[in-house]
C-alpha cells in the first residue's frame, strides 16, 4: 500500500526548493513590449498554454495573453517551438516589425511568425529554477452519511533543450457512516526525449494503489512513444503508445503476479486565458494484457480549472477505473470519484 507520508515528504520538499530558489535574485532584463505601445521589463519565464509568464520586481510572476504581445526580446537561452514542432534555440533579439519572433541561433537570426510560437522554455542554469511546480489539496464534507473524502497532489515538472522529466503523486481518501474507509493512490514518474515534427519516446514508471478494486499495490514501469497531433495557443492533442511490465499484489494474496501489458493513451487539453481563465484536461488510457489475454484495464481522468484570483484556482475533476478481470474476488470491477480542489500554482 502506498502511504500518503512520501507525498508529504515530496510537498515539504517542494516548498523547501522554493522557498530558496536562487531565480528571485537573478537580473531581470527582458523586455515585453505590448500591441499598445507599453512594455515591462523583467525575466521571462516561459510561454505555454497561450500565456506568457514574465517575473516582475513590483508583481512578481504575472501572466500575459500571447495574442497581446508585440515583441519579446531576452538575453536568457530560450528554446522556442512552433505549432509544427520545430525548435529554435538562442537569444530573443528585437525584430524589425511587431508580431514576430527573432531567435539569435547559432546559425544566425531565425524569424518566425508570432501567431505560430506555442512554447518558449528559458533552458535555466540550474535545476532548480527549471522546476514547474503545482500543489493542490481538496476536502468535501456531505452531513447526510457524514460522507467525508481529501485529496492531496503535486506535480513537478523540469524541461531541458530535447528532454522532460515529470512527477506527480495523489492521493484520495474517502469516508463514510455507511463503508468503511479506502484509498486510491498513484505516484508516476516520466521521461521524454523530444525528436522532430512533434514525435517523441518516453519512459515511464508507476506505482498505484486501490482499495476499491483490491488492489494493494501494482508498479509497472515501461516506455514507448507517441506524437502530439495538435498543439496551438489553445488546445493540445497527444496520442501514444507503449509496452510495461507490471507487478501486482492484491487483497488476500501472497504471491505477486507479473504480466506484460500494451498501453494506448489519448490525452486533449483545452485552455483559455481570456478572462475567466479555463483549463480543461481529459485522459483515456487502455491497457489490454497480453500475458492474461482477455483482461483490459482503463483509466479516465478530467478536470476543469478556474482561476479565481492570481495563481490560486479552483477545480472540480472525475476519475474513473476500470477492471473487466479482478484479480480479487472480493473487488469490483470499477472505481470512481468527483473532487474538487484549490490549487496554488509556484
Amino acid at each position: 500500500m502506498i502511504p500518503t507520508k512520501p507525498l508529504i515528504f515530496f510537498l515539504f520538499l517542494t516548498l523547501l526548493l522554493f522557498a530558496t530558489d536562487p531565480a528571485a535574485a537573478a537580473p531581470k532584463t527582458d523586455t515585453v513590449i505590448f500591441k499598445n505601445g507599453d512594455q515591462l521589463t523583467g525575466e521571462v519565464k516561459g510561454l505555454s498554454r497561450g500565456r506568457l509568464n514574465l517575473n516582475t520586481d513590483a508583481t512578481g510572476t504575472i501572466g500575459i495573453e500571447w495574442d497581446k504581445v508585440a515583441q519579446v526580446i531576452s538575453t536568457q537561452s530560450v528554446q522556442v517551438e512552433t505549432d509544427t514542432g520545430t525548435r529554435f534555440f538562442g537569444q530573443l533579439v528585437a525584430p524589425a516589425e511587431n508580431e514576430r519572433v527573432v531567435v539569435s541561433t547559432n546559425e544566425g537570426p531565425k524569424e518566425i511568425n508570432a501567431r505560430r510560437v506555442v512554447l518558449m522554455t528559458p533552458i535555466e542554469t540550474t535545476a532548480i529554477q527549471a522546476l514547474d511546480i503545482d500543489v493542490s489539496i481538496g476536502y468535501n464534507f456531505t452531513k447526510a452519511g457524514g460522507v467525508k473524502q481529501g485529496t492531496i497532489g503535486l506535480d513537478m515538472d523540469y524541461r531541458t533543450r530535447l528532454r522532460s522529466y515529470s512527477l506527480s503523486a495523489s492521493t484520495v481518501v474517502s469516508d463514510s457512516n455507511e463503508i468503511d474507509a479506502s484509498k486510491r493512490s498513484n505516484l508516476a514518474l516520466e521521461y521524454k526525449r523530444l525528436w522532430r515534427d512533434r514525435w517523441f519516446v518516453n519512459g515511464n514508471v508507476n506505482l498505484d494503489q486501490n482499495d476499491e478494486l483490491g488492489l494493494n499495490l501494482r508498479t509497472s514501469a515501461g516506455g514507448g512513444g507517441g506524437r502530439y497531433l495538435l498543439q496551438n495557443n489553445n488546445m493540445l492533442l497527444t496520442l501514444q503508445g507503449g509496452l510495461l511490465a507490471s507487478r501486482e499484489n492484491n487483497v488476500g494474496e501472497v504471491d505477486y503476479r507479473d504480466s506484460i501489458e500494451a498501453m494506448f493513451s489519448l490525452a486533449w487539453d483545452w485552455f483559455r486565458f481570456d478572462s475567466p481563465e479555463l483549463d480543461w484536461s481529459t485522459t483515456a488510457t487502455v491497457i489490454p494484457n497480453l500475458t492474461d489475454w482477455g483482461r483490459v484495464r482503463a483509466e479516465f481522468d478530467t478536470s476543469l480549472k478556474w482561476e479565481l484570483i492570481h495563481d490560486l484556482n479552483w477545480g472540480v475533476s472525475f476519475y474513473g477505473s476500470f477492471d473487466n478481470k479482478p484479480q480479487s474476488e472480493t473487488a469490483s470491477t470499477s472505481d470512481y470519484g468527483v473532487n474538487t480542489t484549490f490549487t496554488y500554482e509556484f
